[in-house]
């Protein structure tokens, strides 16, 4: 990636209930005209999370490097206008990027093929209760990044949410094994039954390479299923239209990251809790942390 400048040159210790860190994978797409919202939308997986998750009154950490034009400033104003902190972004210069367009016509995929050593950083100075890690690539410096991130959060007694998702034109012909770095490290991870097409895995080998203790929760447009040492809890989602189906993943990792950030009960064993955050992503529960 070329270079890249911090936003803010001296970081104050700060305390969020959620850092979001990790590399922008942008998507754009088009709005049904039945929604009355026509036209391209922007979205960026760890960037979109971070404004879901302020949006229900979270304290939000960014930390991510975007590229130094008009696109990433517009998404570092909207996310710091909702009151997240991007003390933990940097700009970098602008990389040659590929437009793929669906035979549909009606989806985009924006890529930008970083074969470069990330410069992601979660400032030492910020602390949380969950952390969570999205943008695993091919490239063995952006896995190492996660991890190291990771590894210094479980030491915190954070709890490290991996939000695993993958494209098959970023991982074509790709080594998926740089995966297996950044599962062995985390608390939860959370995939479609799609991102493990992309990977050539499945929940057999994804648990194999995840830490005993973690959680491997799975979603669809049917439903989920959360399966760790407690068992496996499942829910299920009445029929979805493609709006909805495409916002899911999202929206699942949402309700883990809110649920996690807040204090847990000592009477409520950890197979319950799971189900509670199944049912507040199927209900849409506009829940907060405070």
């Amino acid at each position: 990636m070329g270079a890249t400048s911090p936003l803010v040159q001296e970081r104050p210790r700060a305390s969020f209930d959620v850092i979001c860190a990790g590399t922008p994978l942008w998507r754009v797409a088009q709005f049904p005209e039945r929604l009355a919202r026509t036209g391209l939308r922007f979205r960026s997986g760890i960037v979109h999370i971070a404004r879901l998750l302020a949006r229900t009154g979270i304290r939000v950490g960014l930390a991510t490097v975007l590229e130094d034009d008009v696109l990433g400033r517009t998404w570092l104003q909207r996310a710091a206008a909702l009151g997240i902190d991007v003390g933990g972004v940097s700009l970098a210069s602008p990389v040659m990027s590929l437009v793929v367009v669906d035979a549909a016509g009606d989806q985009s995929v924006v890529l930008s093929e970083r074969d470069k050593e990330t410069e992601l950083d979660v400032p030492s100075e910020w602390s949380s209760q969950v952390l969570l890690l999205s943008g695993v690539s091919p490239v063995t410096s952006t896995a190492a990044a996660l991890c190291k991130a990771a590894r210094k959060a479980r030491r915190e007694g954070t709890s490290a949410v991996l939000d695993l998702t993958a494209s098959w034109r970023l991982w074509a012909g790709r080594d998926p094994r740089t995966v297996a770095m950044v599962l062995r490290e985390v608390d939860v991870v959370r995939c479609s039954y799609a991102d493990l097409a992309v990977l050539g895995g499945d929940v057999a080998s994804v648990r194999r390479a995840m830490r005993p203790s973690a959680t491997l929760v799975i979603n669809d447009a049917k439903g989920a299923m959360a399966a760790g040492p407690f068992g496996e809890v499942e829910c299920s989602l009445p029929a979805s239209d493609g709006l909805r189906i495409q916002n899911e993943g999202d929206s699942c990792t949402v309700a883990i990251c809110a649920e996690w950030a807040r204090p847990s009960t000592l009477a409520e064993s950890v197979g319950a809790r799971w189900r509670r955050v199944l049912r507040r992503w199927a209900d849409r529960e506009p829940h907060r942390v405070r």
